[in-house]
């Protein structure tokens, strides 16, 4: 599982929206939106490591 599906699989879990997500991570809510595009997709960015970590120690995972 790569980082991308590991975030969708948080949101979906934790019943978190785009902007929740961001205000957890302190990051841009557009960061949110360009880590959630397809990887085909030239906005796409990947989502960075400690994201996840981050999302993990906050949320108790």
């Amino acid at each position: 599982m790569n980082n991308r599906e590991r975030l969708i699989e948080i949101m979906t879990e934790r019943e978190l929206d785009r902007i929740e997500l961001a205000q957890l991570l302190s990051v841009k809510k557009k960061d949110i939106d360009q880590w959630l595009l397809s990887n085909e997709s030239k906005e796409h960015k990947e989502v960075p490591d400690m994201a996840i970590e981050l999302l993990h120690y906050k949320l108790d995972l």
